[in-house]
C-alpha cells in the first residue's frame, strides 16, 4: 500500500512539473467552463476537457497505443469495462476513444484538483459506496443515460495493485445498470499503464488499450450480475495474459 501511495505522489509531482506552464495557461479557463455549464453546450465542455487531457499526456510524453476500434459499437449507449492499473487509466481511454464517453468512479476521486473539473466537463457519475440510497440513485441515472444513448466507462475492480499480473475481483454491482439498459458491454484490456514514468520522466513502454469484442445483451441474457462480472473479467484476463512475459 505504501509503495502504491508513494508512486502515486511521484506521478502527480512529475505530471505537474512537466505541465506547470500549461496549468497556468489553461487551468483557469478549465475551471471557468466547468463551473458555468449554462454558458456552454455539453459538446463544448467535453472538448475543453479532452483538449486538456491530450495536452497533459502529450507534454508528459506518455505513449498510448489503442487497438480494436472495429469492436466499438456503431450505436451509442454502450458500457466500457476496463481493468485498472493506474490513475492515468481513464485519461488513456479518453485520449484514444473516438467518441464522447462519460466515466463512473468513486466519489473520493472526484474531489481531487483537475479530476474534479474533468468530471464536471465530461459526463460522470459519482458513487458513494457506503451510501446505499446514493448508489441506487446513481445506478438508476446510469441506466437512464445508457438507454438514451450516453456511453460510460467503468473500472469494476474499484482499485488497482501496481504490477499485478492477475486482475482483481470485478464487483457485481457494476453490472446492474447495463443489464437493466440491455446495452452492449465492451471489455477493455489495459496493459502496462503502471510502467509510466518507470525511468525518470520518460516512459519505456507504451500504455496499450485493447477494445475487445462487445458482449451483446442476448449473450448475457439470463446471467446474474456476478456471472456477468466473471465473464467480462475472463475476457479481459485472457487478453491481458497474452502480453505477460
Amino acid at each position: 500500500m505504501a509503495k502504491k501511495k508513494n508512486r502515486s505522489f511521484a506521478i502527480l509531482f512529475k505530471s505537474i512539473s512537466k505541465n506547470f506552464l500549461n496549468i497556468i495557461k489553461h487551468y483557469p479557463n478549465m475551471i471557468y467552463v466547468a463551473n458555468h455549464p449554462e454558458k456552454f453546450t455539453s459538446d463544448e465542455q467535453y472538448e475543453v476537457g479532452l483538449k486538456l487531457i491530450k495536452l497533459l499526456i502529450d507534454t508528459c510524453q506518455i505513449k498510448v497505443e489503442a487497438y480494436g476500434f472495429e469492436n466499438i459499437p456503431e450505436k451509442d449507449g454502450f458500457y466500457l469495462c476496463a481493468n485498472h492499473q493506474e490513475k492515468f487509466d481513464p485519461l488513456a481511454i479518453w485520449y484514444t476513444f473516438p467518441r464522447k464517453i462519460g466515466v463512473i468512479l468513486d466519489d473520493k476521486a472526484t474531489h481531487r484538483p483537475f479530476i474534479r473539473e474533468i468530471c464536471l466537463l465530461i459526463k460522470s457519475q459519482k458513487l458513494l459506496r457506503k451510501d446505499i440510497r446514493s448508489t441506487i440513485n446513481s445506478n438508476r441515472a446510469i441506466t437512464e443515460d445508457l438507454s438514451s444513448g450516453i456511453n460510460y466507462m467503468i473500472f469494476p475492480e474499484g482499485g488497482y495493485e501496481v504490477e499485478e499480473k492477475s486482475l482483481g475481483e470485478f464487483h457485481a454491482g457494476s453490472f446492474k445498470s447495463p443489464m437493466r439498459a440491455h446495452c452492449p458491454i465492451v471489455p477493455v484490456c489495459i496493459v502496462d499503464s503502471y510502467c509510466i514514468f518507470d525511468k525518470g520522466y520518460k516512459t519505456t513502454k507504451p500504455i496499450q488499450i485493447h477494445y475487445l469484442k462487445p458482449i451483446m445483451p442476448e449473450e448475457y441474457e439470463g446471467l446474474k450480475t456476478q456471472e456477468l462480472a466473471m465473464l467480462v473479467k475472463k475476457r479481459i484476463q485472457e487478453e491481458h495474459d497474452l502480453y505477460q512475459l
